[in-house]
This record gives C-alpha cells, sequence and structure tokens, in this order.
C-alpha cells in the first residue's frame, strides 16, 4: 500500500495511527467490517463501516484502490499489526462503465488472529447478494446496517469463527512454550554455559506438559469437529 509521494516512515506511521485507532475494537471482536465501492466517478471510497474511521479515510480508499489493482477476487494485505480480507463482488449496473459495479467487503483483523477461511466469504457474498441489486446500488446505510447485523449474529454472537481460533491460540502457545525451551537449551550448549541438570529437566517437564496440552487441544477439537 504505497504510493510514490510517501515515503517509508510516513507509510509505517500510518499504518501505526490506524492501529492505535483500532486496537481497542480489535481486542473485543474477531474483526471489523466495512464495505466498499469501486466508484467510477468518485473512486474507491468506504460506503459502509461498523466503526467509525473517520481518521481512516485515506488508509481505507488505499486498501481499496490497492485490492481494485490486482485481479484476483480474494486479496489479503499485510499491515504488521493487523491484516486485511477483502472479497471483490460484481453487481449488474446498468449506468455503470462496463454494466457491473464492483462492491467489496473487507475484514480488518489483529494478526495475533488467524486467516478466515475463504468459505466464510462466499457465504458472505450469498448474504450481501441477497439484498438485492436496486437496494446494494442503492448505497442506503440503513440497508447495509441490515446486513451488518446478521453478519454480527452468525459471525460474532454465533462464535461461528472463534472455536477455532481459540484452538489455533491453544496449540500455538503450546509450540512456543516447547521452542523457547529449546532456544535456551540450544543457546546454552552453544555457548558453553553450565546448564544445570536441575534445570535442564524442568526445562523438559514443562515441554512435556505442553505437549499434552497441545494433545488435549487436539483431541478436543477433533471431538467437536465430528459432533
Amino acid at each position: 500500500m504505497i504510493e510514490k509521494n510517501l515515503t517509508k516512515e510516513s507509510i509505517e506511521n500510518e499504518i501505526s495511527d490506524t492501529y492505535k485507532n483500532f486496537q481497542s475494537i480489535l481486542e473485543k471482536n474477531p474483526f471489523i467490517i466495512i464495505i466498499g465501492k469501486y466508484d467510477h466517478t468518485l473512486g474507491p471510497r468506504a460506503i459502509y463501516t461498523s466503526v467509525n474511521i473517520e481518521r481512516q479515510k485515506h488508509f481505507i480508499r488505499n486498501l481499496l484502490r490497492d485490492a481494485l489493482n490486482t485481479k484476483n477476487q480474494f486479496v489479503i494485505l499485510d499491515f504488521n499489526y493487523f491484516y486485511s480480507q477483502i472479497y471483490k463482488i460484481e453487481v449488474e449496473d446498468n449506468n455503470a462503465r462496463g454494466g457491473k459495479q464492483l462492491y467489496s467487503i473487507i475484514l480488518l483483523r489483529d494478526i495475533e488472529y488467524p486467516l478466515i477461511p475463504i468459505i466464510h466469504f462466499r457465504k458472505i457474498e450469498m448474504m450481501f447478494r441477497k439484498i438485492g441489486e436496486d437496494k446494494i446500488l442503492s448505497d442506503d446505510k440503513n440497508v447495509f446496517e441490515s446486513f451488518f447485523k446478521e453478519l454480527s449474529y452468525i459471525y460474532i454472537k454465533k462464535n461461528e469463527i472463534l472455536p477455532l481460533e481459540r484452538f489455533n491460540l491453544q496449540i500455538r502457545s503450546g509450540i512456543n512454550t516447547i521452542q523457547g525451551f529449546c532456544d535456551l537449551i540450544l543457546e546454552d550448549k552453544k555457548e558453553n554455559k553450565s546448564l544445570s541438570n536441575e534445570n535442564l529437566i524442568n526445562f523438559i517437564e514443562m515441554m512435556l506438559e505442553s505437549c499434552k496440552d497441545i494433545i488435549i487441544s487436539l483431541e478436543k477439537y477433533l471431538k467437536n469437529s465430528m459432533q
């Protein structure tokens, strides 16, 4: 998301400021929802957001422009602190250039959370098209507010995505623990330090506990997925 007239430092500052404004929201919600439109006259713009993005209009416009510059229907953009998953949807419009208007569903996510599988975006597209072409093209915020409430019910209130996220975080935590102790032991041996047998045994015991936690998480996840 780099414009020619911007320096690397100014881009990093913009991304950092954007994250600071979104951080408290991303800590409480699995994602921020933005509906974008690639208007042939007005250019790329957000026509609905689940949060106030007044201070991030420039960032969102650039995000949409970057997504538009790719031919892919599904685009992922990484901003270090957070990332966006963008799914583009064409809507028939006889008044638009080429007879189609391009919209996008954007989900902003904290970098700590895993990617949302594309199958969910296909489900979201079906929900979006159910609105109806005329209502979508009217850009009526009340229409998109109803769409957002439906998304919220499925993906936030019902926690359809969160069980998988908790599983991922549990596995990642266990692996990080094991990796951390392995690094400590290797560093000690490489530098010929005197790691006591007592500490070595403690490290191994904690790694074994992490292995058990991972196995329990796997078994629990597999059991739940088969129900």
